[in-house]
């Protein structure tokens, strides 16, 4: 029995590993559209009549709702008929899945309430699944529609805009046009100014999509009947691409678009950081199928999939898991108590419980994982066992999805730093200054050096300094980073680099104890002294320290205060490991070995032995040569 089973059960790929992934976890479905009867309607007093024209034939409604159901297990299924914006706000919250009807209207134009039901959804902090269900014959229109009205407007400064259409009026007074602003609207229609959106994405400029791209073909003839020069094209492009942002929400800006519309491939999809978004016609009922074919057409990344799958087993087995966890009542009642005991008195406010609750979410999230992972874990194996280059490694895998482009020859390889800042740094955390922290004084970046034993506020208080408690200062020892570009194999294994990626520019920073490549050079370090016992406070991802040195550029020892920023963190293995390496640093030995010479001092120095140098230029050379 066991042997035929193994074998039905279908080779796993690309779609059924998306299957698994993203559609197999969803468990309820609210369906809005105006052709559905409710809930409310269907028990209430105004009941429902089948033969009533207003509702869609109950044979197509029932066979999308027989979909869910027949899942098991069972799909939960609600139903809104989009009449009331305010009150669907209530309902968005509460479904793994979305089918939403792109005309709520009773007529033309449709897809407004669809748009802002989707902008409401797309704004939370969950990762929507959705299907919009339309009965147009076409699926460009409702594609266009949704995803205008999705985008943030970048058209938006006025001045260029009133610019540009005084350009478009000289145009049409001084040449031949029949109605020059009708022409630019119809070359510029929304797939032109999608193009445009997804070349911006890629940095085109505007000259650069004018000239080479099919979709401003009709506008770039236009800009040469009309003689513009470069600058007016430019001018009128952003008077075209405003005229399709009428709709549109301002927004941060930061969320990020991918899409494939209808023709580019077999489906159409929206890809944001809230949700994706499938498009299937009324006549195709099969919406779970829709959605995992278009899930597969975006080609998310292992990572993302594996991830999804860690998310499903814990809402499926997260309850009996935590129970399990919580048993040991014993040491949650310790960390319970050392809770309650924390300080919330000082500048540092309630900085150090919410350190002691951090750590406690840190240690129960690992310890849940522990319990849960392992369905997860055998999903990230047939995942690897399935990509294609497994097989052969000449075929595109799924590492393709990840899309990052090969680093340039003989350049940086941006990967690998990235990849190392991943995995030994982290964003700032803590109540009081720890090995490792990164510390930002003016331009330069320094680490901080210390034991962790000896940074506890107010315990070792007579460390590096006579009196530290009464002055409120608690001594450390910190390193200089210095930057370095020309980093090596054996840099990067040397354990003196750090990696400290910066989040707005999605750039990383490497930087060495040495300011050069290799042993011989000897780390710049400094005694410090920070102020109310290291204590601080975390603030929009960093934290404010204030400091003193010791300086003598003066002539005399003077304390100098100053104010340093704690921008990043070494986590603990990757700051216990450079304090090792700074160790040894620190405790060498001068011996008096005698290194023997260099070959070219050996060999100037034998020239001149054999014949003896008569003049004082001569002397001076063999002493430049021997240092």
């Amino acid at each position: 029995m066991n042997d035929v089973m193994a074998a039905a059960e279908p080779i796993a790929n690309l779609p059924i590993l998306v299957q698994e992934a993203f559609i197999d976890p969803i468990r309820s479905v609210l369906i809005i559209d105006d052709r559905y009867p409710t809930w409310d309607t269907i028990f209430g007093k105004e009941g429902y009549e089948r033969n009533d024209k207003r509702w869609a034939p109950p044979e197509q409604m029932h066979r999308v709702v027989q979909q869910f159901r027949d899942k098991s297990p069972a799909l939960t299924v609600d139903i809104h008929d989009g009449g009331d914006n305010a009150e669907i706000s209530r309902y968005l919250h509460q479904s793994d899945l979305l089918v939403l009807d792109y005309q709520l209207e009773p007529k033309e134009p449709y897809g407004i309430k669809a748009s802002q039901i989707l902008v409401k959804l797309l704004a939370s902090t969950h990762f929507n699944l959705v299907v919009v269900h339309t009965d147009t014959d076409d699926l460009v229109t409702p594609f266009n529609t949704i995803l205008l009205s999705l985008l943030s407007p970048i058209a938006s400064d006025g001045s260029k805009v009133t610019m540009g259409s005084k350009l478009l009026e000289k145009a049409q007074e001084e040449g031949d046009w029949e109605d020059i602003e009708a022409e630019v609207e119809e070359a510029m229609r929304e797939g032109s100014y999608l193009a445009y959106r997804r070349a911006l994405d890629k940095n085109v400029s505007p000259s650069q999509f004018i000239d080479d791209y099919p979709e401003a073909a009709k506008f770039k003839a236009i800009c040469e009947k009309a003689g513009w020069k470069a600058g007016e094209c430019r001018l009128a492009l952003y008077w075209a691409l405003s005229k399709h942002e009428t709709r549109m929400v301002k927004t941060d800006g930061k969320t990020q678009f991918r899409w494939s519309s209808p023709g580019e491939s077999d489906h159409a999809w929206i890809r944001t950081s809230g949700g994706f978004i499938a498009f299937a016609k009324k006549q195709n009922t099969q919406l779970l199928d829709t959605l995992r074919d278009a899930l597969a057409d975006w080609k998310p990344s292992p990572s993302r999939m594996i991830s999804s799958r860690i998310r499903a087993e814990i809402s499926s087995l997260g309850v009996m898991a935590e129970d399990t966890t919580f048993s040991d009542r014993r040491a949650y009642w310790k960390y319970y108590q050392e809770l309650l005991a924390s300080d919330v008195t000082g500048e540092a406010g309630d900085s150090q419980r919410r350190t002691l609750i951090e750590a406690h979410a840190a240690r129960h999230t690992e310890r849940l994982l522990d319990k849960v992972g392992a369905k997860a874990v055998e999903f990230g194996l047939k995942l690897v066992k399935c990509d294609p280059t497994s097989s052969d490694p000449a075929a595109p895998g799924f590492a393709s999805h990840y899309e990052v482009p090969p680093s340039a020859e003989g350049g940086t390889d941006l990967t690998i730093n990235h990849y190392n800042a991943y995995i030994s740094t982290k964003p700032v955390s803590g109540w009081h200054l720890q090995p490792g922290h990164l510390l930002k004084l003016g331009r330069e970046l320094w680490v901080c050096a210390s034991p962790a034993c000896d940074l506890v506020p107010e315990q070792k208080t007579q460390i590096g300094i006579t009196g530290s408690s009464k002055a409120k200062t608690k001594p450390f020892l910190a390193v200089k980073l210095h930057v370095r570009d020309d980093v090596g194999r054996a840099d990067v294994n040397s354990n003196t680099m750090v990696f400290l990626l910066d989040e707005q520019k999605n750039e990383v920073a490497t930087y060495s104890v040495f300011e050069k490549s290799g042993e011989n050079a000897s780390p710049v370090w400094r005694m410090m002294f920070a102020d109310n016992f290291g204590k601080f406070k975390v603030q929009d991802k960093v934290a404010d320290l204030g400091i003193s040195v010791i300086s003598g550029e003066s002539g005399t020892l003077e304390v100098k205060p100053i104010k340093a920023t704690i921008v990043g963190q070494l986590r603990y293995e990757y700051a216990l490991n450079l304090i090792n390496k700074l160790g040894i640093e620190f405790t060498r030995i001068g011996l008096d070995f005698v290194a023997p010479p260099d070959k070219a001092i050996a060999t100037a120095i034998a020239a001149a032995i054999v014949e003896p140098v008569k003049d004082e230029a001569g002397l001076k050379d063999v002493a430049a040569v021997a240092g």
